[in-house]
């Protein structure tokens, strides 16, 4: 048989250039699907005459002829098949033509090839989905209840580019309750849902942050909310952030109905290295009933930390919770390898910042008035970044006192890391994003952790100092006199990273979530390119 005819989903690029068609072919092959190139007018008919393609993708000028009439006739024969019209010239007349060959999408070049690799499995999906039901793309479903800051929702985002660039075919979609939604940008392959959003107002207390309604009927529709979309969604994998229940045991009814329906859903309960102190944890748990719902609901629980550091699974009782299933990954960070450039008024500076932003005033203020007790001779550049959640009339107060030479007042920065890069200091609350982000750069990091409600920065950032990774201070310890005289003792960038901390948590999460999608659809490719042949 026709190497053409060995697959349904087979991908015909017909491409006069050579590089471009190799690195289209390479993005999709990613996907798991079957491609082969044409690189000119000729080679493309002989190709369409020899069988038939899922899908097509031609670019007009070739070096000997024209690719929307190289596919017009094959377009009359089998008018269901995708066509995807690509050019270097844009022009309304390019454009009349696809669309007198109903065409199905026009590509103006340059186009981003993820888009491209998107695009090419939408039209797939429709055109063969439907046919057989062993065409169902891996699916991973994430809960993150985020009501203070973006802690729990960066990590499971982190996760969730790992496993959609591990395995292309799979789909995350994210529960959130962060009332920004997704502050930062998403992977294709990933999306979420926005849950109506809720203010922590003390431990395990929590209101409408929005809606003037009851909280009871807060906690009806987000309970809602969430069992539809498993029903629909039908997960693979269900990971569950920080709360095994949820807020307001929302979670209890959908996790109940995968137990008495026989789900093969694997749910997976993820916990970063500190929850609160072990006792008050174990106990709350325990009067709660998670104890019993983290054993008969729960296959595996990931704690996002390293053992060597803090003894989680120890110090909280996770392994008899899940005997032989409770593991260590390491640290989740977001730290990309490719940092964006940092303006050169930015460098070699202080950069002070407070996570989310909800409860960030205090260490911010803290920042501003150690620097205006330096003679303005000695001030080093401070960027402070109040957080996306902080309240408007308090980011109106910073913005007035920040009103100084050499100081940046910002709501957000797309990469935290790049400023991290170059800075000499990072004053910071002692949240777990804001630190691994630190560590894994280097940055001499000084913590004001969070007073309340929990003790989880106050002990993360007592772990790190006396690891002698960190220095720390309490709010009521961080007087201007203080911070003014540390502020005037500023180190080199990148002194202090770490050589034996586990730093590659995401990558670690999402190597197991897709072992776990790989042994479900041994199909589908996981860190591997198909073959690329050529016509």
């Amino acid at each position: 048989m026709d190497l053409w005819e060995e697959r349904l989903k087979q991908i015909l690029i017909i491409e006069d250039e050579t590089i471009l068609a190799r690195n289209l072919a390479t993005t999709i092959e990613r996907a798991g699907l079957d491609v082969h190139i044409a690189s000119s007018a000729s080679e493309a008919r002989k190709r369409l005459a020899g069988g038939r393609a899922e899908l097509i993708c031609a670019d007009i000028t070739l070096g000997d002829g024209d690719g929307i009439d190289v596919v017009a006739s094959y377009r009359r024969d089998y008018p269901d098949i995708p066509v995807v019209i690509m050019t270097g010239r844009d022009s309304v007349a390019n454009r009349l033509r696809a669309e007198q060959i109903d065409a199905t999408a026009f590509l103006a070049k340059p186009f981003a090839m993820s888009r491209f690799r998107e695009l090419v499995v939408t039209l797939l999906n429709e055109t063969v989905a439907d046919d057989a039901a062993d065409m169902r793309a891996p699916s991973v479903l994430m809960y993150s209840h985020d009501t203070i800051g973006l802690g729990h929702m960066r990590r499971n985002s982190a996760i969730a580019a790992q496993i959609v660039t591990s395995m292309p075919s799979a789909s995350v979609l994210m529960m959130v309750g962060c009332p920004t939604g997704v502050v930062f940008d998403l992977q294709p392959g990933v999306d979420f849902i926005k849950l109506p959003s809720l203010a922590k107002v003390g431990a395990n207390k929590w209101r409408p942050s929005s809606l003037r309604v009851s909280s009871a009927v807060t906690r009806t529709l987000r309970a809602g909310i969430l069992q539809r979309s498993v029903e629909a969604f039908r997960p693979d994998v269900l990971l569950v952030d920080h709360e095994p229940a949820g807020v307001w045991d929302e979670l209890v009814p959908t996790l109940q109905a995968l137990r008495e329906s026989g789900s093969s859903t694997r749910v997976i309960l993820g916990l970063r290295d500190i929850l609160d102190d072990p006792e008050r944890t174990r106990a709350s748990w325990r009067h709660r009933g998670l104890f019993d719902l983290v054993r008969d609901c729960y296959d595996d629980i990931l704690i996002y930390g390293d053992e060597r550091m803090y003894p989680s699974r120890e110090h909280y009782g996770l392994e008899e919770l899940a005997p032989g299933r409770a593991s260590y990954c390491g640290y989740v960070t977001t730290v990309s390898p490719v940092a964006t450039p940092v303006p050169i008024e930015r460098r070699g500076g202080i950069v002070v910042s407070g996570g989310g932003g909800r409860d960030a005033f205090p260490v911010i203020a803290a920042a501003l008035a150690g620097l205006q007790a330096m003679p303005q001779r000695n001030r080093p550049v401070m960027t402070l970044i109040a957080g996306p959640l902080m309240d408007e009339e308090l980011f109106e107060i910073l913005k007035l006192r920040a009103d100084m030479p050499g100081v940046s007042l910002l709501r957000a920065v797309p990469d935290v890391p790049a400023l991290l890069r170059s800075a000499r200091l990072f004053v910071s609350m002692g949240g777990y994003n804001s630190l691994t982000e630190a560590l894994a750069i280097g940055c001499p990091t000084l913590v004001i952790p969070r007073v309340g409600p929990s003790s989880e920065q106050r002990i993360r950032a007592e772990m790190l100092s006396n690891q002698g990774l960190v220095e720390t201070l309490s709010i009521e310890q961080a007087t201007p006199e203080v911070l003014a005289k540390r502020f005037g003792c500023l180190r080199p960038p990148g002194q202090n990273r770490p050589a034996a901390l586990s730093l590659d948590g995401a990558a670690a999460a999402g190597s197991i979530i897709t072992g776990i999608l790989s042994s479900q659809y041994p199909e589908r490719p996981v860190n591997q390119l198909g073959r690329l042949r050529h016509a």
